[in-house]
Parts: C-alpha cells; sequence; structure tokens
C-alpha cells in the first residue's frame, strides 16, 4: 500500500509541475489587445508572445511590439521565461524567438509599420526573402532596426508609441 501511496504522490508531483511550466497560448486574435501599443491584434501572420517565470502571458500585435516593450523593461528581464513570434508563412502557430528568424522588407509591410516578420528558421526566411527582398535577421538584429527607426523610442514606457509606425496614429487620437 506505501509503495501505491508513493507511486500516486510521484505522479502527482510531476504532473503539477508539468502543469506550471510556462508555455505560450494561442492567441486570440480579434479580441486580445497588444501588451504595448494597446491596439487589438488582428493580423495573424504577426502575432507575438511573452511569457514570464510565473506564466504570465503578454500579447502583442507585431514583432517590434514584443520588442519595444522587452527593451522597455515591461517585464524585468529575468522575470521573462520565453519570448514567441507567429511564423508569418505559419499562421497560428508560436516559434520561440531564439530558433525564429526575421525579414526586413519594404515589401512585406507589419502592423505596426516597421516591416518585420518572423519565420520558424533561417531557410523559411530566404525564401521569403527572395520573393519580397530585404534582410534575413537574428532576434538581436530585430533591436537594431528597432533603434533605428525609433531613435531609443522603446526606453520609453508602454504608455508611448512603440515604434515610428504607430507614432503617428497615436499622436492623432
Amino acid at each position: 500500500m506505501k509503495t501505491l501511496f508513493k507511486k500516486a504522490a510521484a505522479i502527482l508531483l510531476l504532473s503539477l509541475l508539468w502543469a506550471c511550466n510556462p508555455a505560450p497560448e494561442a492567441i486570440r486574435y480579434g479580441e486580445a489587445t497588444c501588451a504595448r501599443c494597446k491596439m487589438m491584434i488582428m493580423d495573424q501572420e504577426f502575432g507575438a508572445e511573452l511569457v514570464t517565470t510565473k506564466g504570465k502571458i503578454y500579447t502583442f500585435d507585431s514583432i517590434e511590439c514584443l520588442a519595444a516593450f522587452y527593451l522597455a523593461d515591461g517585464v524585468p528581464h529575468s522575470d521573462v521565461h520565453s519570448m514567441w513570434i507567429t511564423p508569418f508563412n505559419n499562421p497560428g502557430n508560436l516559434v520561440e524567438v531564439s530558433d525564429a528568424a526575421f525579414l526586413h522588407s519594404a515589401g512585406l509591410p507589419s502592423p505596426m509599420g516597421m516591416n518585420l516578420s518572423g519565420y520558424a528558421n533561417r531557410t523559411d526566411a530566404q525564401q521569403m526573402q527572395t520573393q519580397y527582398g530585404g534582410n534575413v535577421l537574428a532576434w538581436e538584429d530585430v533591436f537594431t532596426i528597432l533603434d533605428q527607426k525609433t531613435g531609443n523610442q522603446p526606453a520609453q514606457n508602454s504608455e508611448k508609441p512603440c515604434c515610428g509606425g504607430c507614432a503617428a496614429e497615436v499622436a492623432t487620437n
């Protein structure tokens, strides 16, 4: 009987640990709002998420909003468990930014106007590059693009515009 109890306790403990492991969730397009710019998330090719170590999920309507939120310490970096993007060519799925590749191309405008799209891998990004032009980037390069376009605007708080694309829209509202 004690052995059965120990096995049951071990299974329960493992189940609890697995259930508490922070993970992304499907983005609720048309319902969720961007944690950075507060716009409704509509375009299924451009969504993103940041998952904290405690399991809280922040959703974003674009890669640039995710990057700006991260740079602005929307969540302390030590509390970030993972960051995810929706591959442009595979909507409905999420890929961790560390595994993803990005394309900066005027031929593929993103919701906030920085022309950034994400892909599951470098090969997918290069295939889209042959069709739309632009530059294939790693996640770290996205921060350079953001800085060039905004002039360090991401260091501001989340009430401010996240990028050049939505700055004009916020100014007119």
